[in-house]
């Protein structure tokens, strides 16, 4: 086969939608096969070590990582370079439909010989004028290529979405790609007043490209209210610093606060206690904000000084009420504290009360609220909505006004009309009957626009 030969067969759509079909299968058997990012990196190792066919399809093929798969970015590539082809392929013919280059006279009439035109005896007083305003009335661009002659079209540009809804999947890879390599997903506690130090409690998927994000961030208030145990609002302001000026984002559950490519999405709240180590002559050894664990779990512990003294935060009692922001200053949480491994402490505090023993006191200073968030830091989000907005208005230019052309021919005793519409040929009949009557009638432009 010669090389025309194989650049016709890989524009043509058969080999477009073979590529199209290869990726679905791919993204099926990445919901149907286990991916090591789902089940965890252990469980796929049970999965695939003493197995051969497993550890083939799964690690071999890659098809256990199949974002990263070789098959997978081997179809991709294939896919795309497809569609840049097509798109090469398709500059020149589409530009030749946008441009309205008048088709050959003889063409036309030849055009209008075959057996799908229709006719009808030419009435007494007509005239290419009235005709060519008629077609207009219709939404048809006229030209007169000959002097017996009309050819029309409608919706010109149309061969356009074609284009953009293809260039919509190069901006969605784009888009995924930018998201891939950029995406970066952590957890953190943050207590009131507090200005994030980049101390993630959990890294749930680090960014192929690039350190964690640098968060100028500060928790200003929270807003938590439980019922029962469950919180029935959660809300938190945050304040970024933006040079020596900073801005306040406020977020609630299922609605981040964003900052540039970075959302911050709160999930979890409870009490902060802030804990102040003095000794004997009152000089402060150590202060810190502890977020502690609220409502179920086990202490929460904090070693403070020199690491001599260790606090054990118990959570509140079964049955206690979260305290709202009014109660913080009477509300009391069970301490436990010990000295070089001795409990010197057991027993509840409540702000502005010390624990004393040998050697110092830790004097619970006040309660704060805390919040759990959920850090999400990506680039790519604009491209990937572009592209598939971009997708959407290429189907809609493409199948809504799709192209329609007529051409017009007459002697002196019929007219001969003819066309051909890219989509919904019921319709564009209909369409035409209507416009042969309307040339027939010989009708102003009102007819033709009612029409």
């Amino acid at each position: 086969m010669s090389i025309r030969g194989l650049f016709r067969a890989f524009t043509s759509a058969r080999t477009t939608i073979l590529l199209l079909c290869l990726l679905a299968l791919l993204l099926l058997l990445n919901v149907a096969l286990p991916q090591e990012n789902v089940v965890g990196t252990e469980r796929f190792a049970e999965m695939t070590v003493g197995r051969p066919v497993a550890h083939f399809v799964l690690v071999t093929l890659g098809l256990g990582r199949m974002s990263v798969s070789p098959v997978f970015l081997a179809v991709l590539a294939l896919f795309l370079l497809n569609l840049l082809t097509v798109l090469v392929a398709r500059i020149g013919p589409t530009w030749r439909r946008v441009a309205l280059k008048t088709r050959s006279d003889k063409g036309l009439q030849a055009w209008a010989r075959l057996e799908e035109a229709r006719s009808i005896p030419r009435p007494a007083g007509w005239s290419v004028a009235e005709a060519a305003r008629a077609l207009r009335g219709f939404g048809y661009q006229v030209r007169r290529p000959g002097e017996r002659t009309l050819w029309a079209v409608k919706h010109r540009t149309a061969a356009l979405g074609f284009m953009l809804f293809h260039i919509s999947f190069l901006l969605i890879c784009a888009g995924g790609v930018s998201i891939y390599y950029t995406r970066f997903v952590g957890s953190a506690f943050l207590s009131e007043g507090q200005q994030f130090q980049g101390q993630y409690n959990k890294i749930i998927r680090s960014r192929p490209i690039g350190p964690p994000p640098e968060l100028p961030v500060a928790l200003e208030s929270v807003d938590a209210r439980f019922d029962r145990g469950e919180v029935v609002h959660l809300g938190a302001a945050f304040r970024f610093q933006q040079g020596s000026a900073s801005v306040t984002r406020k977020a609630r559950v299922n609605h981040p606060a964003h900052w540039g490519p970075t959302s911050l999405l709160v999930n979890r709240a409870g009490l902060a206690p802030v804990l102040w180590l003095q000794d004997t002559q009152g000089f402060t050894l150590d202060r810190i904000v502890v977020p502690a664990r609220t409502l179920t779990g086990p202490p929460t512990d904090v070693t403070l000084g020199d690491g001599r003294v260790v606090a054990f935060i118990l959570p509140l009692a079964a049955g206690a009420s979260f305290p709202s922001r009014e109660e913080l200053p009477q509300a009391s949480m069970s301490f436990r504290i010990t000295l070089d491994s001795r409990v010197v402490f057991d027993g509840a505090l409540s702000p502005g009360e010390a624990a004393e023993f040998e050697g110092g006191r830790l004097v619970l200073q006040e309660f704060r609220y805390w919040v759990g968030m959920t850090v999400v830091s990506e680039r790519g989000g604009g491209i990937l909505i572009a592209g598939f907005t971009l997708g959407i208005i290429g189907l809609i230019w493409r199948l809504l006004w799709y192209r329609r052309e007529v051409a017009v021919t007459w002697d002196d005793r019929e007219i001969r009309l003819v066309g051909r519409s890219e989509y919904f040929s019921g319709r564009f009949q209909d369409e035409l009957k209507t416009i042969l009557l309307t040339l027939q009638r010989g009708s102003d432009d009102d007819r033709a626009t009612t029409g």
